[in-house]
């Protein structure tokens, strides 16, 4: 196994790690709930980057989006939960993320090819990873209490979010159809 690997093994035994701390918490573990997924979070680059400068691994090609779907798909699944994140917003997101991940491992298993992300799926990532670790934020230090305001900004937000998901979900399964 790379480092790239490692990475990416590490990200998916910290997603559970981040749910359970977060969600069955007191304001100390979501704070640790807090830094560990944005570790997890800087860990995807890092691997992403290692793995291009060295040599992409068949584990790597398979388990580095899934990790990244488990560390974000549970993190979502956390603040929604708690009534943080509005339900439609983290079903929309992980519905996409199961959609284009099933895709991407079909191709890869039958076919061999990788399904590479776009510019704006990366952009997608990070609006998202924003999304994530600011509400991961608040509720660690507010708690699950969302002013009016907020509430709103969240939904606007997560709108955004959600199209620029489902938008390069269909570019993904545009494309796989090509492959």
């Amino acid at each position: 196994m790379t480092i790239a690997d490692w990475l990416t093994l590490a990200r998916i035994i910290i997603a559970p790690i981040v749910f359970f701390l977060f969600f069955f918490g007191n304001t100390l573990t979501r704070i640790i709930a807090f830094v560990l997924f944005g570790l997890g979070a800087i860990s995807d680059t890092l691997d992403g980057y290692i793995a291009r400068k060295t040599r992409l691994s068949q584990f790597g090609k398979l388990w580095d989006p899934i990790a990244d779907k488990i560390l974000t798909g549970l993190a979502l699944i956390a603040l929604a939960s708690i009534g943080v994140l509005p339900l439609w917003i983290t079903f929309a997101l992980i519905i996409r993320d199961i959609v284009v991940t099933t895709i991407r491992m079909v191709k890869i298993k039958k076919k061999g090819k990788i399904i590479l992300p776009v510019l704006i799926a990366k952009l997608k990532t990070t609006f998202e990873m924003i999304m994530i670790v600011g509400l991961l934020l608040w509720a660690a230090i507010v708690g699950d209490k969302v002013p009016t305001t907020l509430y709103w900004i969240i939904h606007i937000y997560g709108a955004i979010v959600v199209i620029m998901s489902w938008g390069t979900g269909i570019h993904y399964i545009i494309k796989s159809k090509r492959i």
